[in-house]
């Protein structure tokens, strides 16, 4: 009996201990932010890391006034496109902006820091999910999306972001879109949000190794190489119905590529209305409110955006350089310009064509294509 009660006792000093150590000492270590506004704790598997929110640690029960989108070019971060984004979730500058959900399949937590202390958003926060992501895994993460007021996707791969066509998560997106929010995207992030995605698929698959991009310089001499891939309705959006973006879009010179996707893609369906192509350049937004009207957001001087349709009679031969005339071009660069994606026009700004013959150089005519010729003439919509 005595050895009975000492056993009991030395039980109960374990239990004791492990009380006073706030609980079972192989529980896994929690990590823990160490930066304001609040602490939150970092979770991490092997496929996803929902990093610390910041801001209010409950969920704002906005309503959200959009929808609307946010398309970036990339390069540096417009602040205007963000405060918009806001204002379009709250209704008004000093309402509050909801719930913002990063998402991103590479890098960090940049951005969070960055929009909590931008504007009043309730709270932010970024999901890293890799390729090897499972359907629990994207669930997970689309449970969180529900939640949001705004989801913003990062740059990098946008063939990562392709692989969640129709999926638990891409579902979850559209349904903050749907019920009044704001999606918006940058480079790889804004190439994944029209009808059509230039997904950069097999240019992955070409080469798992190394990076394979496509380029105009590459597209032109052989517009039907093989490691152009699209993507269709990743995402649906009324005002990019029809459309395909693209990004960089002047400092990487990627005109003559848009223009050969907008001709694959006609050449692949000849029943198919006609497409634009929206290639939006670097410290450039592009924001479109609920009625379908984009406005430009610049964040300095020099940004731009260009609309660019290719004659459906524009022939992709395999193998021959790509040659095409006439080219539509609309070209906004001016701060507040806006666009009408409703009827693909814009009252005020510069509309002139350019002709790519990839058989000569300079490839196109007149050689700069993103600069309005003295010819060109204000558009007036309809």
């Amino acid at each position: 009996m005595a050895r009975f009660w000492h056993l009991l006792f030395f039980v109960s000093a374990i239990v004791g201990l492990f009380a006073s150590m706030g609980g079972c000492a192989l529980r896994p270590p929690v990590h823990r932010a160490v930066r304001p506004p609040v602490l939150h704790a970092l979770v991490h598997t092997p496929a996803v890391t929902l990093y610390p929110r910041l801001g209010s640690p409950r969920a704002s029960g906005v309503k959200p006034r959009g929808p609307g989108l946010l398309l970036m070019g990339g390069g540096t971060t417009v602040d205007s496109s963000f405060l918009w984004m806001h204002d379009v979730i709250a209704g008004s500058r000093a309402g509050n902006g909801g719930d913002i959900t990063v998402l991103r399949a590479s890098g960090t937590e940049a951005y969070d820091d960055y929009l909590i202390k931008l504007a009043h958003f309730n709270s932010v926060r970024t999901i890293k999910i890799e390729r090897n992501a499972t359907a629990p895994d994207l669930a997970r993460v689309a449970a969180e999306v529900d939640k949001a007021q705004g989801v913003f996707f990062a740059g990098g791969d946008q063939a990562n972001y392709a692989r969640w066509k129709d999926t638990s998560l891409s579902a979850a997106v559209q349904r903050v879109y749907d019920r009044g929010g704001v999606i918006g995207g940058t480079s790889a992030g804004l190439a994944i949000l029209g009808e059509y995605v230039y997904d950069s698929v097999a240019a992955d698959a070409a080469s798992p190794t190394d990076t394979v991009e496509v380029t105009t310089k590459n597209a032109i001499p052989n517009p039907s190489e093989s490691i152009i891939s699209f993507t269709h309705d990743l995402l649906v959006f009324a005002p990019l119905r029809r459309v395909i973006t693209d990004t960089h879009f002047v400092t990487r010179n990627r005109f003559g590529r848009l223009a050969v996707y907008l001709a694959r893609l006609q050449a692949a369906d000849p029943a198919r209305r006609q497409l634009m192509g929206v290639g939006v350049d670097e410290a450039t937004a592009i924001v479109i409110d609920k009625h379908g009207i984009g406005t430009l957001k610049l964040q300095g001087k020099g940004g731009s955006a260009l609309f660019v349709q290719v004659s459906k009679a524009t022939r992709v031969v395999p193998g021959k350089p790509f040659v095409a005339n006439g080219i539509k071009m609309t070209l906004l660069n001016r701060d507040g310009q806006t666009y009408d994606f409703n009827r693909w026009c814009a009252n005020g700004a510069p509309t002139y064509t350019v002709n790519i013959d990839g058989n000569r150089k300079p490839i196109y005519q007149p050689p700069n294509p993103y600069k309005a010729p003295a010819g060109a003439v204000m558009q007036r919509c309809p």
